[in-house]
């Protein structure tokens, strides 16, 4: 009588331990830059609820609450700093952007590319 084997051989068992453990891998070199992009979208959120009831909001004023944000929330300076931020003023509206790109190490000359932008309105009375 013939019975059934079951199971997994040993090389099927390398293959699927190679697979998940490079998504791991590439999972633990990218998040990371997105730790790093909540903290900004995070502070341009908090500036544009801190202001959007002041009626003499000044562009100097919204720097100022961003830099102060980033140091707050430790933002890498390295990647994205607060001067960066384009603040312009449209038709009684300030448009605050954070747009910028980050990149991770993959393997040897493989990197991962990563773009982020951020985009919140603060009314301007």
């Amino acid at each position: 009588m013939r019975s059934k084997q079951s199971g997994m051989t040993s090389i099927g068992l390398v293959v699927l331990i190679v697979v998940v453990g490079t998504w791991v891998y590439a999972a633990m070199r990218v998040v990371p830059l997105y730790l790093n992009y909540m903290k900004v979208a995070g502070t341009l959120e908090k500036v544009r609820d801190e202001f959007n009831s002041n009626p003499s909001t000044t562009e100097f004023m919204i720097r100022k609450g961003i830099e102060r944000h980033f140091n707050i929330e430790m933002v890498k300076e390295d990647v994205f700093n607060y001067p960066d931020v384009v603040i312009k003023k449209d038709a009684g509206t300030f448009r605050v952007t954070a747009a910028y790109e980050d990149m991770a190490p993959f393997v040897a000359n493989i990197y991962f590319l990563v773009s982020f932008d951020k985009t919140v309105e603060i009314q301007a009375r």
